[in-house]
């Protein structure tokens, strides 16, 4: 009898192993927070892919995963050249480790644009070692940093090639995403440091100081004379928040 009840535990427990495994892509819906969105699921919950997903209003194309004893194995493939991978523990509780993110630094122009008509090129890359993020809020950075190579600004009147700029991240006591930048190339010096809530509301803030190789008419614009009537660091400042593409 006892062999008996064994052989049927066991065919029960293959039967539900079964079913998880089998079980459509579709039921992974519910589970996931309430800001992301998926469109035309394809495969299982262990092995499938999402045509597309949205965060806060902004849209990718090309998600696949992976269920493995190491945690949900995710990747992003936009045509648009965002690429994407990382580890995941949990969905709405949730654990990233080994993330990395790279897009064009041409996808930054609209939030730049609020504030002056620039064009940003070159290419951005955002990492993270380990993250831990709960009810939309940052928790825990472990070594997350942003790197914008080739980083180059081009406006009516006149373009700016600047140096690598490098960013790292944290957490703030309140949930926010805080960020911390700076540069310095033979056209400009660039500090700053912001915050983006999980409201969506971003404030950024810093000092930019002109080099000679900026283009004078550039540099006449940017530069604020100090009491002295010599050249000083000027302030500079982003805010706003994000919507969604069809509210802005």
């Amino acid at each position: 009898m006892k062999a008996n009840g064994f052989a049927v535990g066991l065919l029960l427990a293959l039967y539900l192993l079964w079913l998880t495994a089998t079980a459509p892509a579709r039921l992974l819906v519910p589970m996931l927070p309430p800001e992301v969105q998926v469109a035309n699921l394809s495969g299982s919950i262990w092995r499938g892919a999402a045509q597309s997903v949205s965060w806060r209003g902004e849209r990718f194309e090309r998600l696949t995963w992976s269920l493995t004893p190491a945690g949900w194995q995710i990747a992003l493939s936009d045509p648009r050249g965002v690429m994407g991978q990382a580890r995941l523990w949990g969905l709405r509780d949730l654990r990233l480790q080994e993330g990395r993110l790279t897009a064009p630094a041409s996808m930054l122009s609209r939030w730049l644009m609020s504030t002056m008509p620039v064009k940003a090129a070159g290419e951005v890359t955002f990492s993270l070692t380990e993250g831990r993020f709960s009810d939309g809020r940052c928790r825990q950075i472990i070594a997350g940093g942003a790197q914008w190579r080739q980083a180059r600004l081009h406006s009516p009147v006149g373009s700016l090639e600047l140096a690598q700029v490098n960013g790292t991240f944290r957490c703030t006591v309140d949930g926010a995403v805080a960020l911390t930048l700076r540069q310095d190339s033979h056209q400009l010096s660039l500090s700053g440091q912001g915050t983006l809530s999980p409201d969506g509301r971003y404030l950024f803030h810093g000092t930019l100081q002109p080099r000679q190789g900026m283009p004078p008419l550039l540099a006449l614009l940017v530069t604020r004379p100090t009491a002295n009537n010599a050249p000083g660091p000027t302030p500079w400042q982003l805010q706003g928040k994000w919507l969604p593409q069809e509210q802005k």
